[in-house]
Parts: structure tokens; sequence; C-alpha cells
């Protein structure tokens, strides 16, 4: 078995796959401190590590958790073995989030857009038909960092559920706050797409993925989004 580990701003994702490459079981938790008990339950039987973290404190840990069950982790980095070229100015800045965004992407022909709606929103671009490159992309405020900004600085605005469905026009203070977040976030993500499309000259076929803890808000929301991959 192969554990795998995504240390998030926000949430740590932990996987095993088989030797197949196919997908075992996974398991969500906050990102916190430390390994809590969900992570360390989690993994019981495996035979490699791969580790891809954003935040740098929390990976010596996870690599001490593996080593302590007789394995060396693989710390993802732009020196790891991508199927695609790294193209941004400072490959070893750029994010392994979206170093391993653009590796999931590869299953999709052609050019590729991805949008990765977590703490951050990324838009970043796999480039290429045969040799494929990352040349790279933007990031803006996440959802939540944005929805938590308005209401800090704000008096009278409530905290309002956002799975729930909203007109574009609001018909009350609950419907408007729920309208000018979710409408407003599919909005900034179909803005930004055309703006990559007409810099790029991408062909309106080109694959829009969007994956991250706040895809599925784009579902029947942003128009240009061809597939929502968790």
């Amino acid at each position: 078995m192969i554990a795998v580990v995504d240390i998030g701003n926000t949430r740590t994702k932990c996987a095993l796959y088989g030797a197949s490459g196919a997908l075992e079981k996974e398991q969500a938790f906050p990102t916190s401190g430390g390994i809590p008990t969900e992570g360390t339950s989690f993994f019981q039987k495996f035979s490699a590590a791969v580790i891809g973290s954003v935040v740098p404190t929390l990976t010596p840990l996870w690599e001490r958790f593996f080593l302590d069950g007789g394995v060396h982790a693989h710390v993802a980095s732009a020196a790891s073995p991508w199927g695609f070229a790294i193209a941004t100015e400072n490959p070893e800045k750029t994010g392994i989030d979206r170093l391993a965004n653009m590796e999931g992407a590869l299953q999709q022909p052609g050019n590729v857009l991805v949008i990765d709606a977590g703490t951050a929103t990324k838009f970043d671009l796999l480039e290429g038909m045969n040799k494929r490159s990352f040349p790279g992309g933007a990031i803006a405020p996440g959802l939540g960092i944005s929805f938590e900004a308005l209401l800090a600085q704000t008096a009278q605005l409530p905290r309002v559920e956002l799975g729930k469905h909203s007109p574009v026009i609001g018909y009350n203070t609950e419907t408007a706050i729920r309208s000018g977040v979710l409408h407003g976030f599919a909005a900034q993500v179909d803005g930004m797409v055309l703006r990559v499309f007409e810099e790029r000259g991408l062909p309106p076929t080109t694959s829009v993925i969007a994956t991250g803890g706040n895809a599925h808000y784009l579902h029947g929301r942003a128009r240009f989004v061809t597939h929502i991959k968790p």
C-alpha cells in the first residue's frame, strides 16, 4: 500500500493506494499543529509514502511518523518526477498543491485549466498536446476568506448558510449575501477562465476542471467549468 498525505492550509487529506494505483480509502481532517489521532490511526499498513505539503512546519512531523513505521517518505518538490515540464520562473517556489493538480490534469488530453477552489482559489494551466508544460497561473483569495472578510468588516451583516440556493437578485439580506458570495465566486471563475482563454489563445473546447473543498459551489453556477473533481 502507498500512503499519501496532502497537507493543506485548512485541511489535511490522507489516502491509501493499492499497488495498481487504485484508491483504497481516504480521509480528511483539519490541519493543526500536529498529527491528530485520525491521522495516526488511518495508516496501518504501507510500504511507501508520499507527502505533499504547503505547511512546511508540519512536513517533518509526518516524515518522522512514516520513518517510525519503517518507511522513508518521498516529500514532493519541484525536483520530483512530474509528467510535465515546470515552466514557471521559480519552480522551487511553486506550490506543491499546484504541481499535484497539474499531474492529475494529465489524464485529460491537450490544454487543461485547473481551478483549485480551496483556502485560496488557484487558476493553473497545463499547456500542450503531447509535450505538456505548466507555465503558471493566478492565485486569488478563496471563497471562505472572502466570506469571512465580509463578515469581519461589517457590523450588521449576519452569517448565512451558503449551501442553500439563492437567486442572483436576493429578496432579503440573507439571500443577498448568499448570492453575492456564491454567484460572485462563480462569476470570478468564469471571468478568469475567459481571460486565460483570450491571453493564451485557447480553443473553447479546452477542459476546465474545478477541484478543492469549495468546488461544489461552482456546480450549476460557473458556466465554463467542464469537470468537477473533488
